[in-house]
C-alpha cells in the first residue's frame, strides 16, 4: 500500500434503515441522494445515492433495509472511509450489526460513527448509547473511531461530523493503483441526445474520451464517448473517483449491475477462485464443504458453492482457505474483498479475500496447493508472478502475455520479473520468452525419465521417435522448449539422436538367449525365398512371441518395412537394389513389372509393388507410364 495521503476518497453511509443516514448526507453536502421516485415516497434509499463533499469525497449513500443489503455491499466495495449511523432511541439494530460486520470484512479500517437523533433522547441517554456502541465496535475495523453526537432535524453537531470527517480523511492512504482501469457498474441508465451511461467507481487506473473499454463478463469493446466526475465533463477520471461514462452504441438493456468496464485485454471471467474465508462469529451454524450461498464482488451477485480446501468445514469465527465455483462468470482481481450471504434465508455468513482468479481445481487438503494459498495470502507479489508460471507449465510467456494475465502493467512486471531473475526463479526462452527455472528443470527431468521408462518397458527397441516421446509428457509441451531440453542433453551427453530417434547414452537393445533363437528361426524364414518373405499375417499366425523379435530386428536394420505390414530382409533389398539398378543402366530402358518380376526370381505381383513402391519412395526408381526407369 503507498504510503501516500489519497488525493481522492469514497465515503461510505451504513446502518439500520430509518437512522437517519440520507439526511445527514444531505446536510453534509446540500445534495439529497434519494434520486429515485420510490424513495421519495416511501422515505428510504433502496439504490445507491452519491454526493460530494467539497471535491476530494464521494459520499456514497446506500441502503439499510434488509432486502437491500446486497446493494449495499455493492456500494461499499469501492469504500476507503466509513461512517456508520446509530439512531440514538433505537439503539444498535440487525442492519447496524450486519453493516458493521460487511465493513470489517471489507476491510474498510478508517471511519466514523455518528449516533443521530440525539433530540428524542435525555442526555444521559445518549451517554448510554455511546457506551454500548463502542463495546460493538470493540475488536472491529471502527474500533477507536470517532463517535460523534448529532441530530438532523435540529441540524445539531453536522459541523463537528463534517470537520472529523475531513480530519480522518487525511488520514486514508491511497489505494494501490496498477494503473489499468477497472470500474465495477453500479448503475446503467441512458439520457436523451446522449444514450447509454453506466457509473461507478475508479478502482484503478483511469479513463478518457475516446478510449476502448471492455464490458466484461461479455468481452465486448465499446469506445467511450464522454466522462464525468461531479457531474461535470472532464478529461480524464482516474482511481477513487466516482465516474459517469457515455458509451457508444450499446443499449442500456445489454449492461447491468456487476459488470465491468476495464482496459482490453487484461481481465478474464471466471467460475473459480481461491480465497482465504472468514465466517462470522454471529453465524449460527457451519459452514459444510459444497454449501450453496451468495457471493458478493465488486457489483455483481452470484450464486456459488464453496469447497473448503483445509478443514472438513467451518464453524462461527473460524477461518480457512477455500475454493468458490461460481454458478455463472465474474471478473474479479487478486486481493479483491468479497461478502459471502446464505441462499436462503437471506443473511450475511462471512467473506474474505481472492487469492487466484484462475485456478485450477483443487482436491481437498492438498498441502503442496495450501502453502501456496498461504504464500499467496501473506501478500509476498513475487509469488503470484511464480503462481502464473507454475499454471503455464511447460508453456513459455512473453512479458506482454504476463503483464495482461496478471493484471498489472509493464513497469511493475520488469520489476518482479528482475527480481525474480536474480533468485534464479526464470529461464528465458529464445530471446522474448520466459518460464519457470523449476518447470524447465521438471520437464528435463520428466524426458529423461520417459526415454528410461520406455527403454524399460520395451527392452528390444533401441530408440524412442522424439513425437512418440512428447506424447509421453502427458501435458502440453511448447516445441520450443522441447527442442531446447533435446539439445541441452545431447550436448551433455545424456541422451543420443540419430535423426529423430532417441535414446540414453550407452543403452542397447539386447535379447534373451531364447529370444536370440527366435530371431534366427524369423531370419531363416525371411531368407529362404528372399524375395517371397512371409506376410506379416504368417508371422502373427506363429504366435505373439515373434511380434517384439520382429520390431527388433525392424529397429536393428535386419528387416526393411518396405510397406505397412511388409517386410523384406535387407539381404534380399539390398540384392533387389542392385539387379534393378544394373538393369535398368545396361537396357537403358523402361523397365515393366513383368519385367522385373523375372529380374527378381518371379517374386509374387504383390510384393513386387511394396518393393518398387519403397524404390520409388527412397529416389532409386520413377514410374514412366506402366513400366520404371532410373530416376
Amino acid at each position: 500500500m503507498s504510503e501516500q495521503t489519497a488525493n481522492h476518497i469514497v465515503l461510505g453511509m451504513a446502518g439500520h434503515i430509518d437512522h437517519g443516514k440520507t439526511a445527514i448526507v444531505k446536510l453534509l453536502t446540500g445534495r439529497d441522494t434519494d434520486r429515485l421516485k420510490e424513495e421519495k415516497e416511501r422515505g428510504m434509499t433502496t439504490d445507491l445515492g452519491f454526493a460530494f463533499l467539497g471535491t476530494d469525497i464521494t459520499i456514497i449513500d446506500v441502503p439499510g433495509h434488509e432486502k437491500f443489503v446486497k446493494t449495499m455491499v455493492a456500494g461499499v466495495n469501492t469504500v476507503d472511509l466509513a461512517l456508520l449511523v446509530i439512531a440514538a432511541d433505537d439503539g444498535v439494530m440487525p442492519q447496524t450489526q450486519e453493516h458493521l460486520e460487511i465493513l470489517n470484512l471489507l476491510g474498510v479500517s478508517n471511519g466514523l460513527i455518528a449516533v443521530n437523533k440525539i433530540d428524542l433522547v435525555e442526555p444521559e441517554w445518549v451517554e448510554l448509547v455511546v457506551d454500548d456502541v463502542k463495546n460493538l465496535v470493540k475488536g472491529t475495523v471502527l474500533d477507536s473511531a470517532p463517535i460523534i453526537p448529532v441530530s438532523a432535524v435540529e441540524n445539531r453537531g453536522i459541523d463537528t461530523l463534517k470537520e472529523e470527517i475531513l480530519r480522518v480523511a487525511k488520514e486514508v492512504r491511497a489505494r494501490k493503483d496498477k494503473g489499468i482501469f477497472r470500474l465495477p457498474i453500479d448503475r446503467v441508465f441512458s439520457i436523451k441526445g446522449f444514450g447509454t451511461v453506466v457509473a461507478g467507481t475508479v478502482l484503478s487506473g483511469k479513463v478518457s474520451p475516446e478510449d476502448t473499454v471492455e464490458l466484461l463478463p461479455r468481452g465486448l469493446p465499446l469506445r467511450v464517448r464522454g466522462v464525468q466526475v461531479h457531474d461535470k465533463p472532464v478529461k480524464e477520471a482516474t482511481i477513487g473517483f466516482r465516474t459517469a461514462i457515455n458509451l457508444g452504441r450499446i443499449e442500456k438493456e445489454s449492461i447491468e449491475r456487476g459488470d465491468l468496464l476495464a482496459e482490453p485485454g487484461y481481465f478474464k471471467p471466471s467460475f473459480m477462485i481461491d480465497a482465504h474465508f472468514t465466517l462470522l462469529k454471529s453465524w449460527h451454524r457451519e459452514l459444510k464443504n459444497r454449501d450453496r450461498v451468495r457471493v458478493h464482488v465488486g457489483t455483481s451477485e452470484v450464486i456459488a458453492r464453496i469447497s473448503i480446501l483445509d478443514k472438513e468445514a467451518l464453524f462461527p469465527g473460524e477461518e480457512g482457505f477455500v475454493q468458490i465455483h461460481f454458478e455463472k462468470a465474474v471478473v474479479a482481481d487478486r486481493e479483491d474483498r468479497f461478502v459471502v450471504r446464505s441462499y436462503s434465508p437471506l443473511q450475511t455468513m462471512g467473506g474474505g479475500i481472492i487469492l487466484d482468479v484462475h485456478p485450477h481445481k483443487h482436491k481437498r487438503f492438498q498441502k503442496g496447493v495450501l502453502a501456496k494459498l498461504q504464500n499467496l495470502l501473506e501478500g509476498d507479489p513475487n509469488q503470484v508472478v511464480l503462481e502464473h508460471f507454475d499454471r503455464a507449465r511447460f508453456i513459455p510467456r512473453t512479458e506482454d502475455e504476463l503483464a495482461k494475465s496478471l493484471g498489472i502493467t509493464m513497469q511493475e512486471l520488469k520489476k518482479r520479473l528482475e527480481k525474480l531473475n536474480a533468485e534464479g526463479k526464470l529461464r528465458p526462452i529464445g530471446k522474448k520468452r520466459l518460464m519457470s527455472t523449476a518447470n524447465y528443470e521438471l520437464l528435463s527431468r520428466r524426458v529423461i525419465n520417459c526415454v528410461k521408462d520406455f527403454h524399460e518397458k520395451n527392452p528390444l527397441k533401441y530408440a524412442i521417435p522424439a513425437g512418440k516421446l512428447r506424447l509421453m509428457i502427458k501435458a502440453p509441451v511448447d516445441q520450443g522448449v522441447y527442442d531446447e531440453i533435446l539439445a541441452m542433453h545431447r550436448e551433455e551427453g545424456t541422451i543420443v539422436m540419430e535423426g529423430d530417434q532417441i535414446h540414453i547414452a550407452g543403452h542397447s537393445a539386447a535379447l534373451t538367449p531364447k529370444q536370440e533363437e527366435l530371431k534366427k528361426e524369423l531370419e531363416q524364414k525371411y531368407l529362404k525365398e528372399l524375395f517371397n518373405p512371409p506376410s506379416w499375417n504368417e508371422i502373427q499366425d506363429l504366435g505373439d512371441k515373434y511380434k517384439p523379435i520382429v520390431e527388433y530386428m525392424v529397429d536393428s536394420g535386419v528387416l526393411f518395412p518396405v510397406e505397412k505390414g511388409g517386410y523384406f530382409h535387407k539381404t534380399a533389398v539390398e540384392e533387389a537394389r542392385k539387379r534393378v539398378e544394373r538393369y535398368l543402366l545396361k537396357e537403358n530402358k523402361t523397365a515393366t513389372l513383368a519385367d522385373l518380376k523375372d529380374l527378381l526370381d518371379g517374386i509374387p505381383r504383390k510384393k513386387l509393388v511394396m518393393l518398387m513402391e519403397y524404390f520409388d519412395r527412397i529416389g532409386l526408381t520413377v514410374r514412366d507410364g506402366d513400366g520404371r526407369r532410373l530416376k
